[in-house]
This record gives C-alpha cells, sequence and structure tokens, in this order.
C-alpha cells in the first residue's frame, strides 16, 4: 500500500515539474515575441523619425543630408533682405510639388502684397488657395498668444483639417516682441514649440536678426529650441552687397559645417559654391 502511494506521489510530482517546464516555456516564448515585437516597433519610429523632407532649394539638401528631418521646427536668421521669405516659400512650394498641403502664417505682410511679390518667381498662390493647395492666415502676435492659451484652438484645427504636412511662420520675431519679461518670452516660445510638435508637420520659423549683431540673450530660447538652425547673412563685399549661408545645428543630421554663397534667382534661391570668407 505504501509502495503505491509513493509511486502515486512520484506520478503527481512529474506531473506538476512538466507543467511548470510547460507554463516556463509558454512564458519564455512570450516574452521572446513582446522584445521582438517592441524591436520591430523601435525600428518603425526610428524609421519615421529619420524620413527626410526636402527644402526645395537648389544646393540646399546635399549640405544638410537630403532635407529636414519629418516633424522638425528649423529656424532660419537673417536681417532685411537676406531671402528669409523666399527660402520658406521655396520650402513649402516644394511641399506642393509633393502632393501636401501647406500653411503660412505671418505677422506683418497683408495678403495682397504677399501674393505680388511671390507672383514674381512664378508662384500663382491665389490659385493654389483656391484649390486648397495652399493656406494663407494673417495672425496677430496676441492671436497667437490666444491660441496657445486655449491650447491650440481655430489654429490648430485647421492644421489637422486640412492635413497640413508643412508650415511657416514668418517672422517669430513680432511674437516674441509681445513680452518684456525674458522668463514669460521662453514660457510661451516652448509653448509654442511643444504645440507645433504635436501637429506633427514639418516646420520653418524665421527670425528677423542680422547674424553678424548676436543678442544671445534674445536669441537664445527660440534658437535652442529649434531642432535646427540656419543663417542668412547680407554683407557688404567691395561695396556690393552678397549672400552667404550657413547651417550652424542640425539635430540628428550630418551637415555642412561651410559657409555658402547663394543667389536669388527667378525662381527663387540657389546655393552655389563654398566660400572661404570669414564671416
Amino acid at each position: 500500500m505504501k509502495k503505491k502511494n509513493r509511486a502515486t506521489l512520484k506520478k503527481i510530482k512529474k506531473k506538476i515539474t512538466k507543467k511548470k517546464k510547460i507554463k516556463k516555456l509558454i512564458s519564455k516564448r512570450k516574452s521572446t515575441k513582446k522584445i521582438k515585437k517592441k524591436i520591430s516597433s523601435e525600428k518603425i519610429k526610428k524609421k519615421t523619425r529619420n524620413k527626410k523632407i526636402p527644402t526645395g532649394i537648389p544646393g540646399l539638401d546635399k549640405l544638410i543630408s537630403n532635407g529636414f528631418e519629418d516633424g522638425s521646427i528649423n529656424l532660419v536668421v537673417g536681417g532685411e533682405g537676406s531671402g528669409k521669405t523666399i527660402l520658406a516659400m521655396q520650402f513649402l512650394m516644394e511641399g506642393i510639388r509633393m502632393g501636401e498641403n501647406i500653411l503660412y502664417i505671418t505677422f506683418e505682410e497683408s495678403r495682397k502684397e504677399f501674393f505680388e511679390n511671390m507672383s514674381k518667381f512664378g508662384w500663382n498662390l491665389e490659385k493654389l488657395e483656391k484649390e486648397e493647395k495652399f493656406i494663407f492666415l494673417e495672425y496677430s502676435p496676441e492671436k497667437v498668444k490666444m491660441m496657445l492659451d486655449e491650447g491650440g484652438g481655430a489654429l490648430e484645427s485647421t492644421v489637422y483639417n486640412k492635413k497640413i504636412k508643412r508650415m511657416v511662420i514668418d517672422s517669430i520675431s513680432s511674437f516674441s516682441l509681445l513680452f518684456e519679461e525674458e522668463q514669460e518670452k521662453r514660457h510661451y516660445i516652448l509653448a509654442l514649440f511643444d504645440i507645433i510638435r504635436k501637429w506633427d508637420c514639418t516646420t520653418l520659423l524665421t527670425l528677423q536678426k542680422d547674424p553678424l549683431e548676436r543678442d544671445e540673450e534674445n536669441a537664445y530660447s527660440v534658437e535652442y529650441h529649434a531642432d535646427s538652425l540656419i543663417l542668412l547673412y547680407f554683407v557688404k563685399i567691395k561695396n556690393e552687397r552678397k549672400r552667404f549661408i550657413e547651417v550652424v545645428k542640425m539635430r540628428g543630421t550630418k551637415h555642412s559645417r561651410d559657409t555658402y554663397a547663394f543667389e536669388i534667382e527667378k525662381k527663387g534661391i540657389k546655393v552655389r559654391k563654398k566660400t572661404k570668407l570669414k564671416i
């Protein structure tokens, strides 16, 4: 009787051990699947992050590894007449060429004046606006501040409803002037950047400032939070003004650290040769 009981106990123990091994094996397989799934999703995310958005500016993309990072915020700094708005518009027009919907926000220019100026480069913005491919918004800096306080407001609805892929804010300088206190300015600049990142469109901001007259205190918050920083110089050399471009930073991108000459032609900006000029 005792022998029978021992044999039964042994069988029971074997079954329990077998069940434990099976459970362990299933758990291990599930864990492996989870790890593989996680690695796979991380690879997809990495690929998405590394997608490049061409600028449409001849000669610029080769300096920045084929374009801006998808969903990035890019800052173009330059003085008056340096070509900021033209560069920004070429970036948007490339989006049109690629079948994307685009948004241009200005604090300074009227629609009529802007459309007339851009028509000189062969850009029929009125036609594109009727086709709902191009959206032009005249926004006061106060309205942008209100939009941030509301957490997006009507502007956010426009971005989502129109499926905006590229956006330009020209220029961020007027918005910065709203604030006297540096701390408040930084707070709202950061809030603006946070909300733009949420919209997941590739953005270009312009800042009216001569790069040769650096004002570190006032430019810091905008430049620091931007994913890339491009400087446009408009300098006088032997009684003639010439334009130059320099890519100072571009997160996650291998870029040229040299300064290049560029010209504004009939169809917009064209980046030329590297210059030895010390700026």
